[in-house]
Formats: C-alpha cells, structure tokens, sequence
C-alpha cells in the first residue's frame, strides 16, 4: 500500500499549529494537494512523475477493507469510514423538507472512485460549448472542446477504459480496450435495441475484468481490477515518483493573504498541523471544497477565501436519475461483465438536455430494490420516518416477485445550476455537509418528458419506469466553485485558478459549469490533467519559487 507520512507528535498542545513534512531537500512542497479522488489523486501524480515535489492530504484512511459489501448500510461511523465510506450523515434541506441522508461519497484514500461503479464517458460537445442550434446554458465553458479532447484521450489511456465506440460520436473513443464479452442477457438486449432503431454500444468503463469481476458498484474491489484513483495515479506517485500521503488528517482552513494561500492547517489525532505548497490544489469534492473555502475566513477574507463573488458554494448541481427496468422475452444467463450497454439517442431530444442511457450491472432482486428503495426513502422523507426503513425489506421481497429477472437500467437526466442551489456551513458542526437544493419546474418536466421518451422509444419492449418524481443523485455533486471568464458569476479561471488568489487551484467536480448528461468521472480526470499541466508550467518557469514562504506573480 501508499507509504504514509508520520505525522508529528500529538504530545502537543490541542491548539498548537506546528509544522508538517518538508521534502527531503527542505523548503516547501511544490503542490499541495487535499483530496485524493479523480481530481486529486490524479493531478498529483501527473505533477509527481514530472519531477515536483507532492503532498496528498486525506481525511480517510490509507489502507481500508476491500471485502465490505453491504457497507452503505450500516450507521457507525467508525465502521463505515473503515469501509472507505463517508462516515456521517449530510443534513439537506431539497424543496424545503429537512431529511439527514448518507451522501454517495467516498472516504479513504482514492476517495469516492473506490465505490464508484467506474462508468468513464465523456461530455459531448454541446455540454462544453454552444454549437449551431444548440445554444449552452451558459454560453460555454471557459476551455475549448478540443483542448478537452485531448485530455479525454490521455485520461482513458491512464484510467484503462474498456469500451466500444459510440456510434453517435464520430471519432471519439477509437483507443478504448476490448472489453469481454457481456452476458448472454446483455447481448440480447442490446439486439433488442438495435432492432427498436437504436444505437447501443458497450459502455465505457474503467474494469480490468479480473476473474471473477463482479464490477463492484458501491463497494471496494477487492481483486484491485477496478480503476480507482488510488490504484492508477496514488500509489504510483508515491511508489515510483516521491509524493508523500497523510491520511487521517482533515483539513480545516486555507491560509491566506491578499493574494495567495500561505498555508494549509490540518488535524490529525487531536493535534493541529500546518504545512505550506507554493501551489495549493483544493479536491475535496463538491460539497467539501467549499466548505473549507467558506471556513477559511480571515481579516483579509472576511466571506470566505477565494468568494469576493459569493459565488462559493452555489450553482450546486446533480444529476436527475431516471431508473426503469427492462425485461428479456427469452430467459437468458446472466453471468459475465453486467455493466455493458450504453445509449446515446435520447441524449437531447425536441431541443431538451437530457442524457446518456447505461445498464447499472443490476437485476431487480430484493437486495438491489432494498437499496434503490433506501436511497429515495433517505432523500425524500423526513427523518423521523427512519423507524420504517425495516419495512423496506417486505417491500423489495415482494417487488421482486413483480419484476422477476428484468435489467434495471438508468438515464443520467443534466440539472442545471441555479445561485440558491449551494453547499452552506453549520456553525454548529463545520464539519458537517449541508445543502439547500430546490428542485425546478424545468428539471422535474425534463425528467417526466425522459420517462415518457424511453416508454416511447422502447415501445415494443416490457419496459417500466421505477419512479414517479425526480430522484437526485447525491453522489454527483458538481459546479459549486464554477470555472468561468466572469469573476463576479464565477470563482476560478478557465485554468481552474482561483479569481482572486495566484496559487490556488480546483481540481475536482466544482468547477463544472454545467452537469452534463452523463457520469462526471471522466470529465474531473481530464481537467485534473489540464490543470496539472499548467501548474506544471508555472513550475518549470520558476513561478512561485523564488524564495521560501514566497510566490512570484504570474
């Protein structure tokens, strides 16, 4: 496993700041990095095997079970973060109703992709920008699509993407993987499809397929096939490249002054530490970015560090997911790779921003029910409902004799971001995720218009939506520090710098402008790698390394 730092001695006093590691030849890290998910994780092994010097700091533990299904279920926060679960539960106030859910996240080192079900897609054009007759919500990221492609490329390469290409993307993914055959099931699904006047394609995944792959979505693999952020990127950056890891260390507050971040303050077994990167690279995640923005006050930061704007934490975004089930009209083997059909056509759709289509690798057995069922119950009823969750068993038994052997599938419907949609804090609890989230007219009548295209379109087939509203998905959290041109409706630069600070970057799913249509993974992997590259390059000019404790301008 990763080497770990020792951290120093928690003989000293509790509110005692005292120095972290140094690299070997003294003076300050080139690049420190907290977070250790796709953006993280990755950014810091491309600036690690460039030479720079790089520290990872992480709240979860270095070494975690491997072999703990079921782990989402359990409350205790000692045994779930043992899991490389987050550990506590969030508190989200959507539409008004207060309700306490586990957020969809990781923690441990590799972040959420331990548990990610490992989908890697690509945006499409129009997420980036606006093309003839499909004008961007926001008129258009702050990078261009082809930059963007280029890195697609290079993180599909790094992350070991399995796939076929999609036939309604001329060009793109043609360095993919073979993946193995699908199951006996999913291939007549997709035969299914084509003959309805789709296009399938098997969908792109980062799965070595190990024997005995059973793709572990939700859960650590244990076979170490699935590419995570600490297989691929972590534990080669400290192995081959001389980054260093503390983990167990949370993170508590930028310092800065007017113009950069001077130190980064972290807790670890009661005592408080500070160490210094003459860059600073905040991936955290969605909720916890911000969040620690926001917590970095100061004289010279009396809102928040990097939030002159009041744009941190806001334009908070989802994804809507629209689950439906899929029956076979011949019973067929399912056994083999699950997790293989995606779907491109219902995309956009009479000029709406719909999303990609994807079999989750799931059947609709009652464990599988109990868990959609737990997640929507978490996220939608209040929290005294909670004493029902036992009931939830009878239910899902019984849903199983309903739907018997069908496929469940999923479109990843966009959500938009709106000002008043944000991550705040709780004076009571910094630690502690919250979130204000109004769900819009606008999502829930894309999400009805998607329910009705996919009956429409699969017309001919046994198909049934598993739901009757929006069911958000806490898990793709994204667009809280928004990358833009516009200081005063944005937080970063196109290069993911932040407005006001020079050595402070976002690599992780806030700087996303808009949600786009499909999984974030892939998207947060070739920005982190964009972003490297232009910490890279202030690096090798000599940018903030002048002196220590010092940082040039650019």
């Amino acid at each position: 496993m990763a080497t770990i730092v020792s951290n120093p001695s928690a003989a000293a006093a509790r509110d005692a700041i005292t120095p972290g590691p140094t690299p070997s030849g003294g003076g300050d890290w080139d690049v420190v990095v907290v977070g250790t998910g796709l953006g993280g994780a990755t950014l810091g092994y491309a600036l690690a095997r460039a030479g720079h010097s790089v520290l990872f700091l992480e709240k979860g533990h270095a070494d975690v079970l491997r072999d703990a299904v079921g782990a989402d279920q359990l409350e205790n926060p000692v045994a779930r973060m043992a899991a490389a679960h987050w550990p506590d539960r969030m508190a989200a106030r959507i539409d008004g109703r207060g309700s306490t859910p586990f957020p969809a996240l990781g923690c441990g080192a590799g972040g959420s992709s331990l548990l990610y079900a490992a989908a890697l897609e690509r945006f499409a054009r129009d997420d980036v920008e606006s093309l003839p007759g499909q004008s961007h919500p926001t008129g258009g990221w702050p990078i261009a699509w082809a930059e963007m492609c280029r890195y697609y490329a290079t993180a599909e390469r790094l992350y070991r993407v399995a796939g076929t290409p999609d036939p309604l993307a001329s060009g793109e993914g043609e360095a993919l993987l073979q993946p193995p055959a699908a199951s006996e099931a999913d291939r007549q699904l997709m035969d299914l499809f084509r003959r309805a006047g789709l296009n399938p394609y098997r969908l792109h995944v980062g799965l070595g397929y190990k024997p005995g792959c059973v793709e572990c979505g939700g859960r650590v693999c244990p076979n170490r096939c699935k590419s995570d952020a600490a297989l691929i990127c972590l534990e080669p950056a400290i192995r081959r490249h001389g980054a260093m890891l503390l983990s167990d260390s949370e993170v508590v507050s930028i310092e800065a002054d007017h113009r950069r971040a001077t130190g980064v303050v972290y807790t670890c077994r009661g005592a408080s530490h500070r160490v210094r990167g003459r860059f600073v690279v905040l991936a955290a995640g969605a909720y916890r970015t911000p969040a620690l923005l926001l917590r970095s006050r100061s004289l010279e930061w009396p809102d928040g560090l990097a939030n002159g704007s009041d744009q941190v934490g806001r334009n908070l975004m989802f994804h809507a997911n629209e689950w439906f089930a899929v029956w076979l009209r011949h019973r067929a083997s399912t056994a083999g790779p699950r997790k293989t059909i995606g779907l491109r056509d219902l995309y956009r759709r009479d000029g709406m921003r719909l999303g990609s289509i994807q079999s989750t690798g799931l059947s609709a057995h009652a464990g599988n029910i109990l868990t959609f069922l737990t997640g929507w119950c978490e996220t939608r009823m209040p929290s005294w409902a909670r004493t029902a969750r036992p009931l939830l068993w009878v239910v899902s038994r019984v849903a199983q004799r309903v739907f018997g052997a069908a496929t469940i599938f999923v479109m990843i419907v966009e959500d938009l971001g709106y000002p008043d949609n944000r991550v705040v804090l709780d004076p009571a609890d910094p630690s502690r995720i919250v979130v204000e989230y109004e769900v819009r007219e606008e999502l829930r009548a894309r999400a009805s218009a998607a329910r009705r295209l996919i009956r429409s379109t699969l017309r001919g087939l046994r198909v049934m939506p598993l739901q009757a509203d929006v069911q958000l998905n806490l898990g793709h959290a994204c667009g809280t520090c928004r990358a833009g041109d516009d200081p005063s409706s944005s937080v970063i630069d196109g290069s993911c710098k932040a407005h006001e600070l020079d050595n402070l970057y976002i690599a992780d799913a806030s700087f996303m402008p808009t949600s786009g249509g499909t999984n974030p993974g892939l998207t947060i992997i070739a920005n982190a790698l964009r972003v490297a590259d232009r910490i890279g390059k202030r690096l090798e000019a000599g940018i903030g390394v002048a002196a220590r404790g010092a940082t040039v301008g650019s």
